[in-house]
């Protein structure tokens, strides 16, 4: 009777304990989504450097996720390039990343393709697509994404692209100028109050 009495009591403890492991993690994964994550990404580039966005702080970045098959974005990198001179000696700094796979698209072959494009900009790889699910859900590329001065993702990511180049640049330009004036703004403030 004693060592029926003793297992039931085990019994018990064991489901007791399972009960609050439970809760525990519960209360622990809702204090977790409470909690703002920070958005960016860490990028191997074709020239073999790593590209963080954490580390890019003081200057409005704009990130072009695409692929080589991809139509659009074909005309979004001459775009890009485009803006690119527009802006040199502005704290802008433009990226371009490759989501194909590389072992359908080797690093060699993407070279090959930036070079014969004539593109400058950074080229970086995310191959699973890892980081650009951070920015959207739908599979329509290009998808455009913005950061401002401060490293933060100013939301809304932009998916596709216009027909009309001179259009889409005007929309990069006003997304790229608010977040310039933005960021001045803030240091104009601060220095009032002090």
């Amino acid at each position: 009777m004693r060592r029926v009495s003793i297992f039931i009591f085990l019994l018990l403890l064991a489901a007791f304990c399972q009960q609050a492991g439970a809760q525990q993690k519960e209360a622990t994964k809702e204090a977790a989504s409470d909690v703002p994550r920070e958005i960016g990404f860490r990028l191997k580039g074709l020239d073999g450097k790593f590209y963080d966005t954490s580390e890019m702080r003081g200057q409005v970045l704009v990130v072009s996720f695409g692929a080589t098959w991809c139509t659009p974005c074909i005309w979004e990198s001459v775009a890009i390039e485009e803006l690119k001179e527009e802006y040199a000696g502005k704290p802008v700094r433009f990226l371009a990343v490759n989501i194909e796979d590389t072992k359908r698209m080797p690093n060699e072959v993407l070279r090959y393709y930036a070079k014969e494009r004539r593109v400058t900009v950074p080229v970086l790889r995310d191959p699973g697509g890892e980081a650009l699910a951070q920015f959207t859900e739908g599979e329509r590329i290009p998808v455009l994404v913005f950061f401002d001065r401060e490293g933060h993702f100013d939301a809304p990511a932009r998916n596709g692209m216009q027909q009309e180049i001179a259009l889409y640049k005007q929309m990069v330009r006003e997304r790229v100028n608010a977040l310039l004036s933005r960021q001045t703004g803030k240091a104009e403030a601060s220095a009032r109050e002090k």
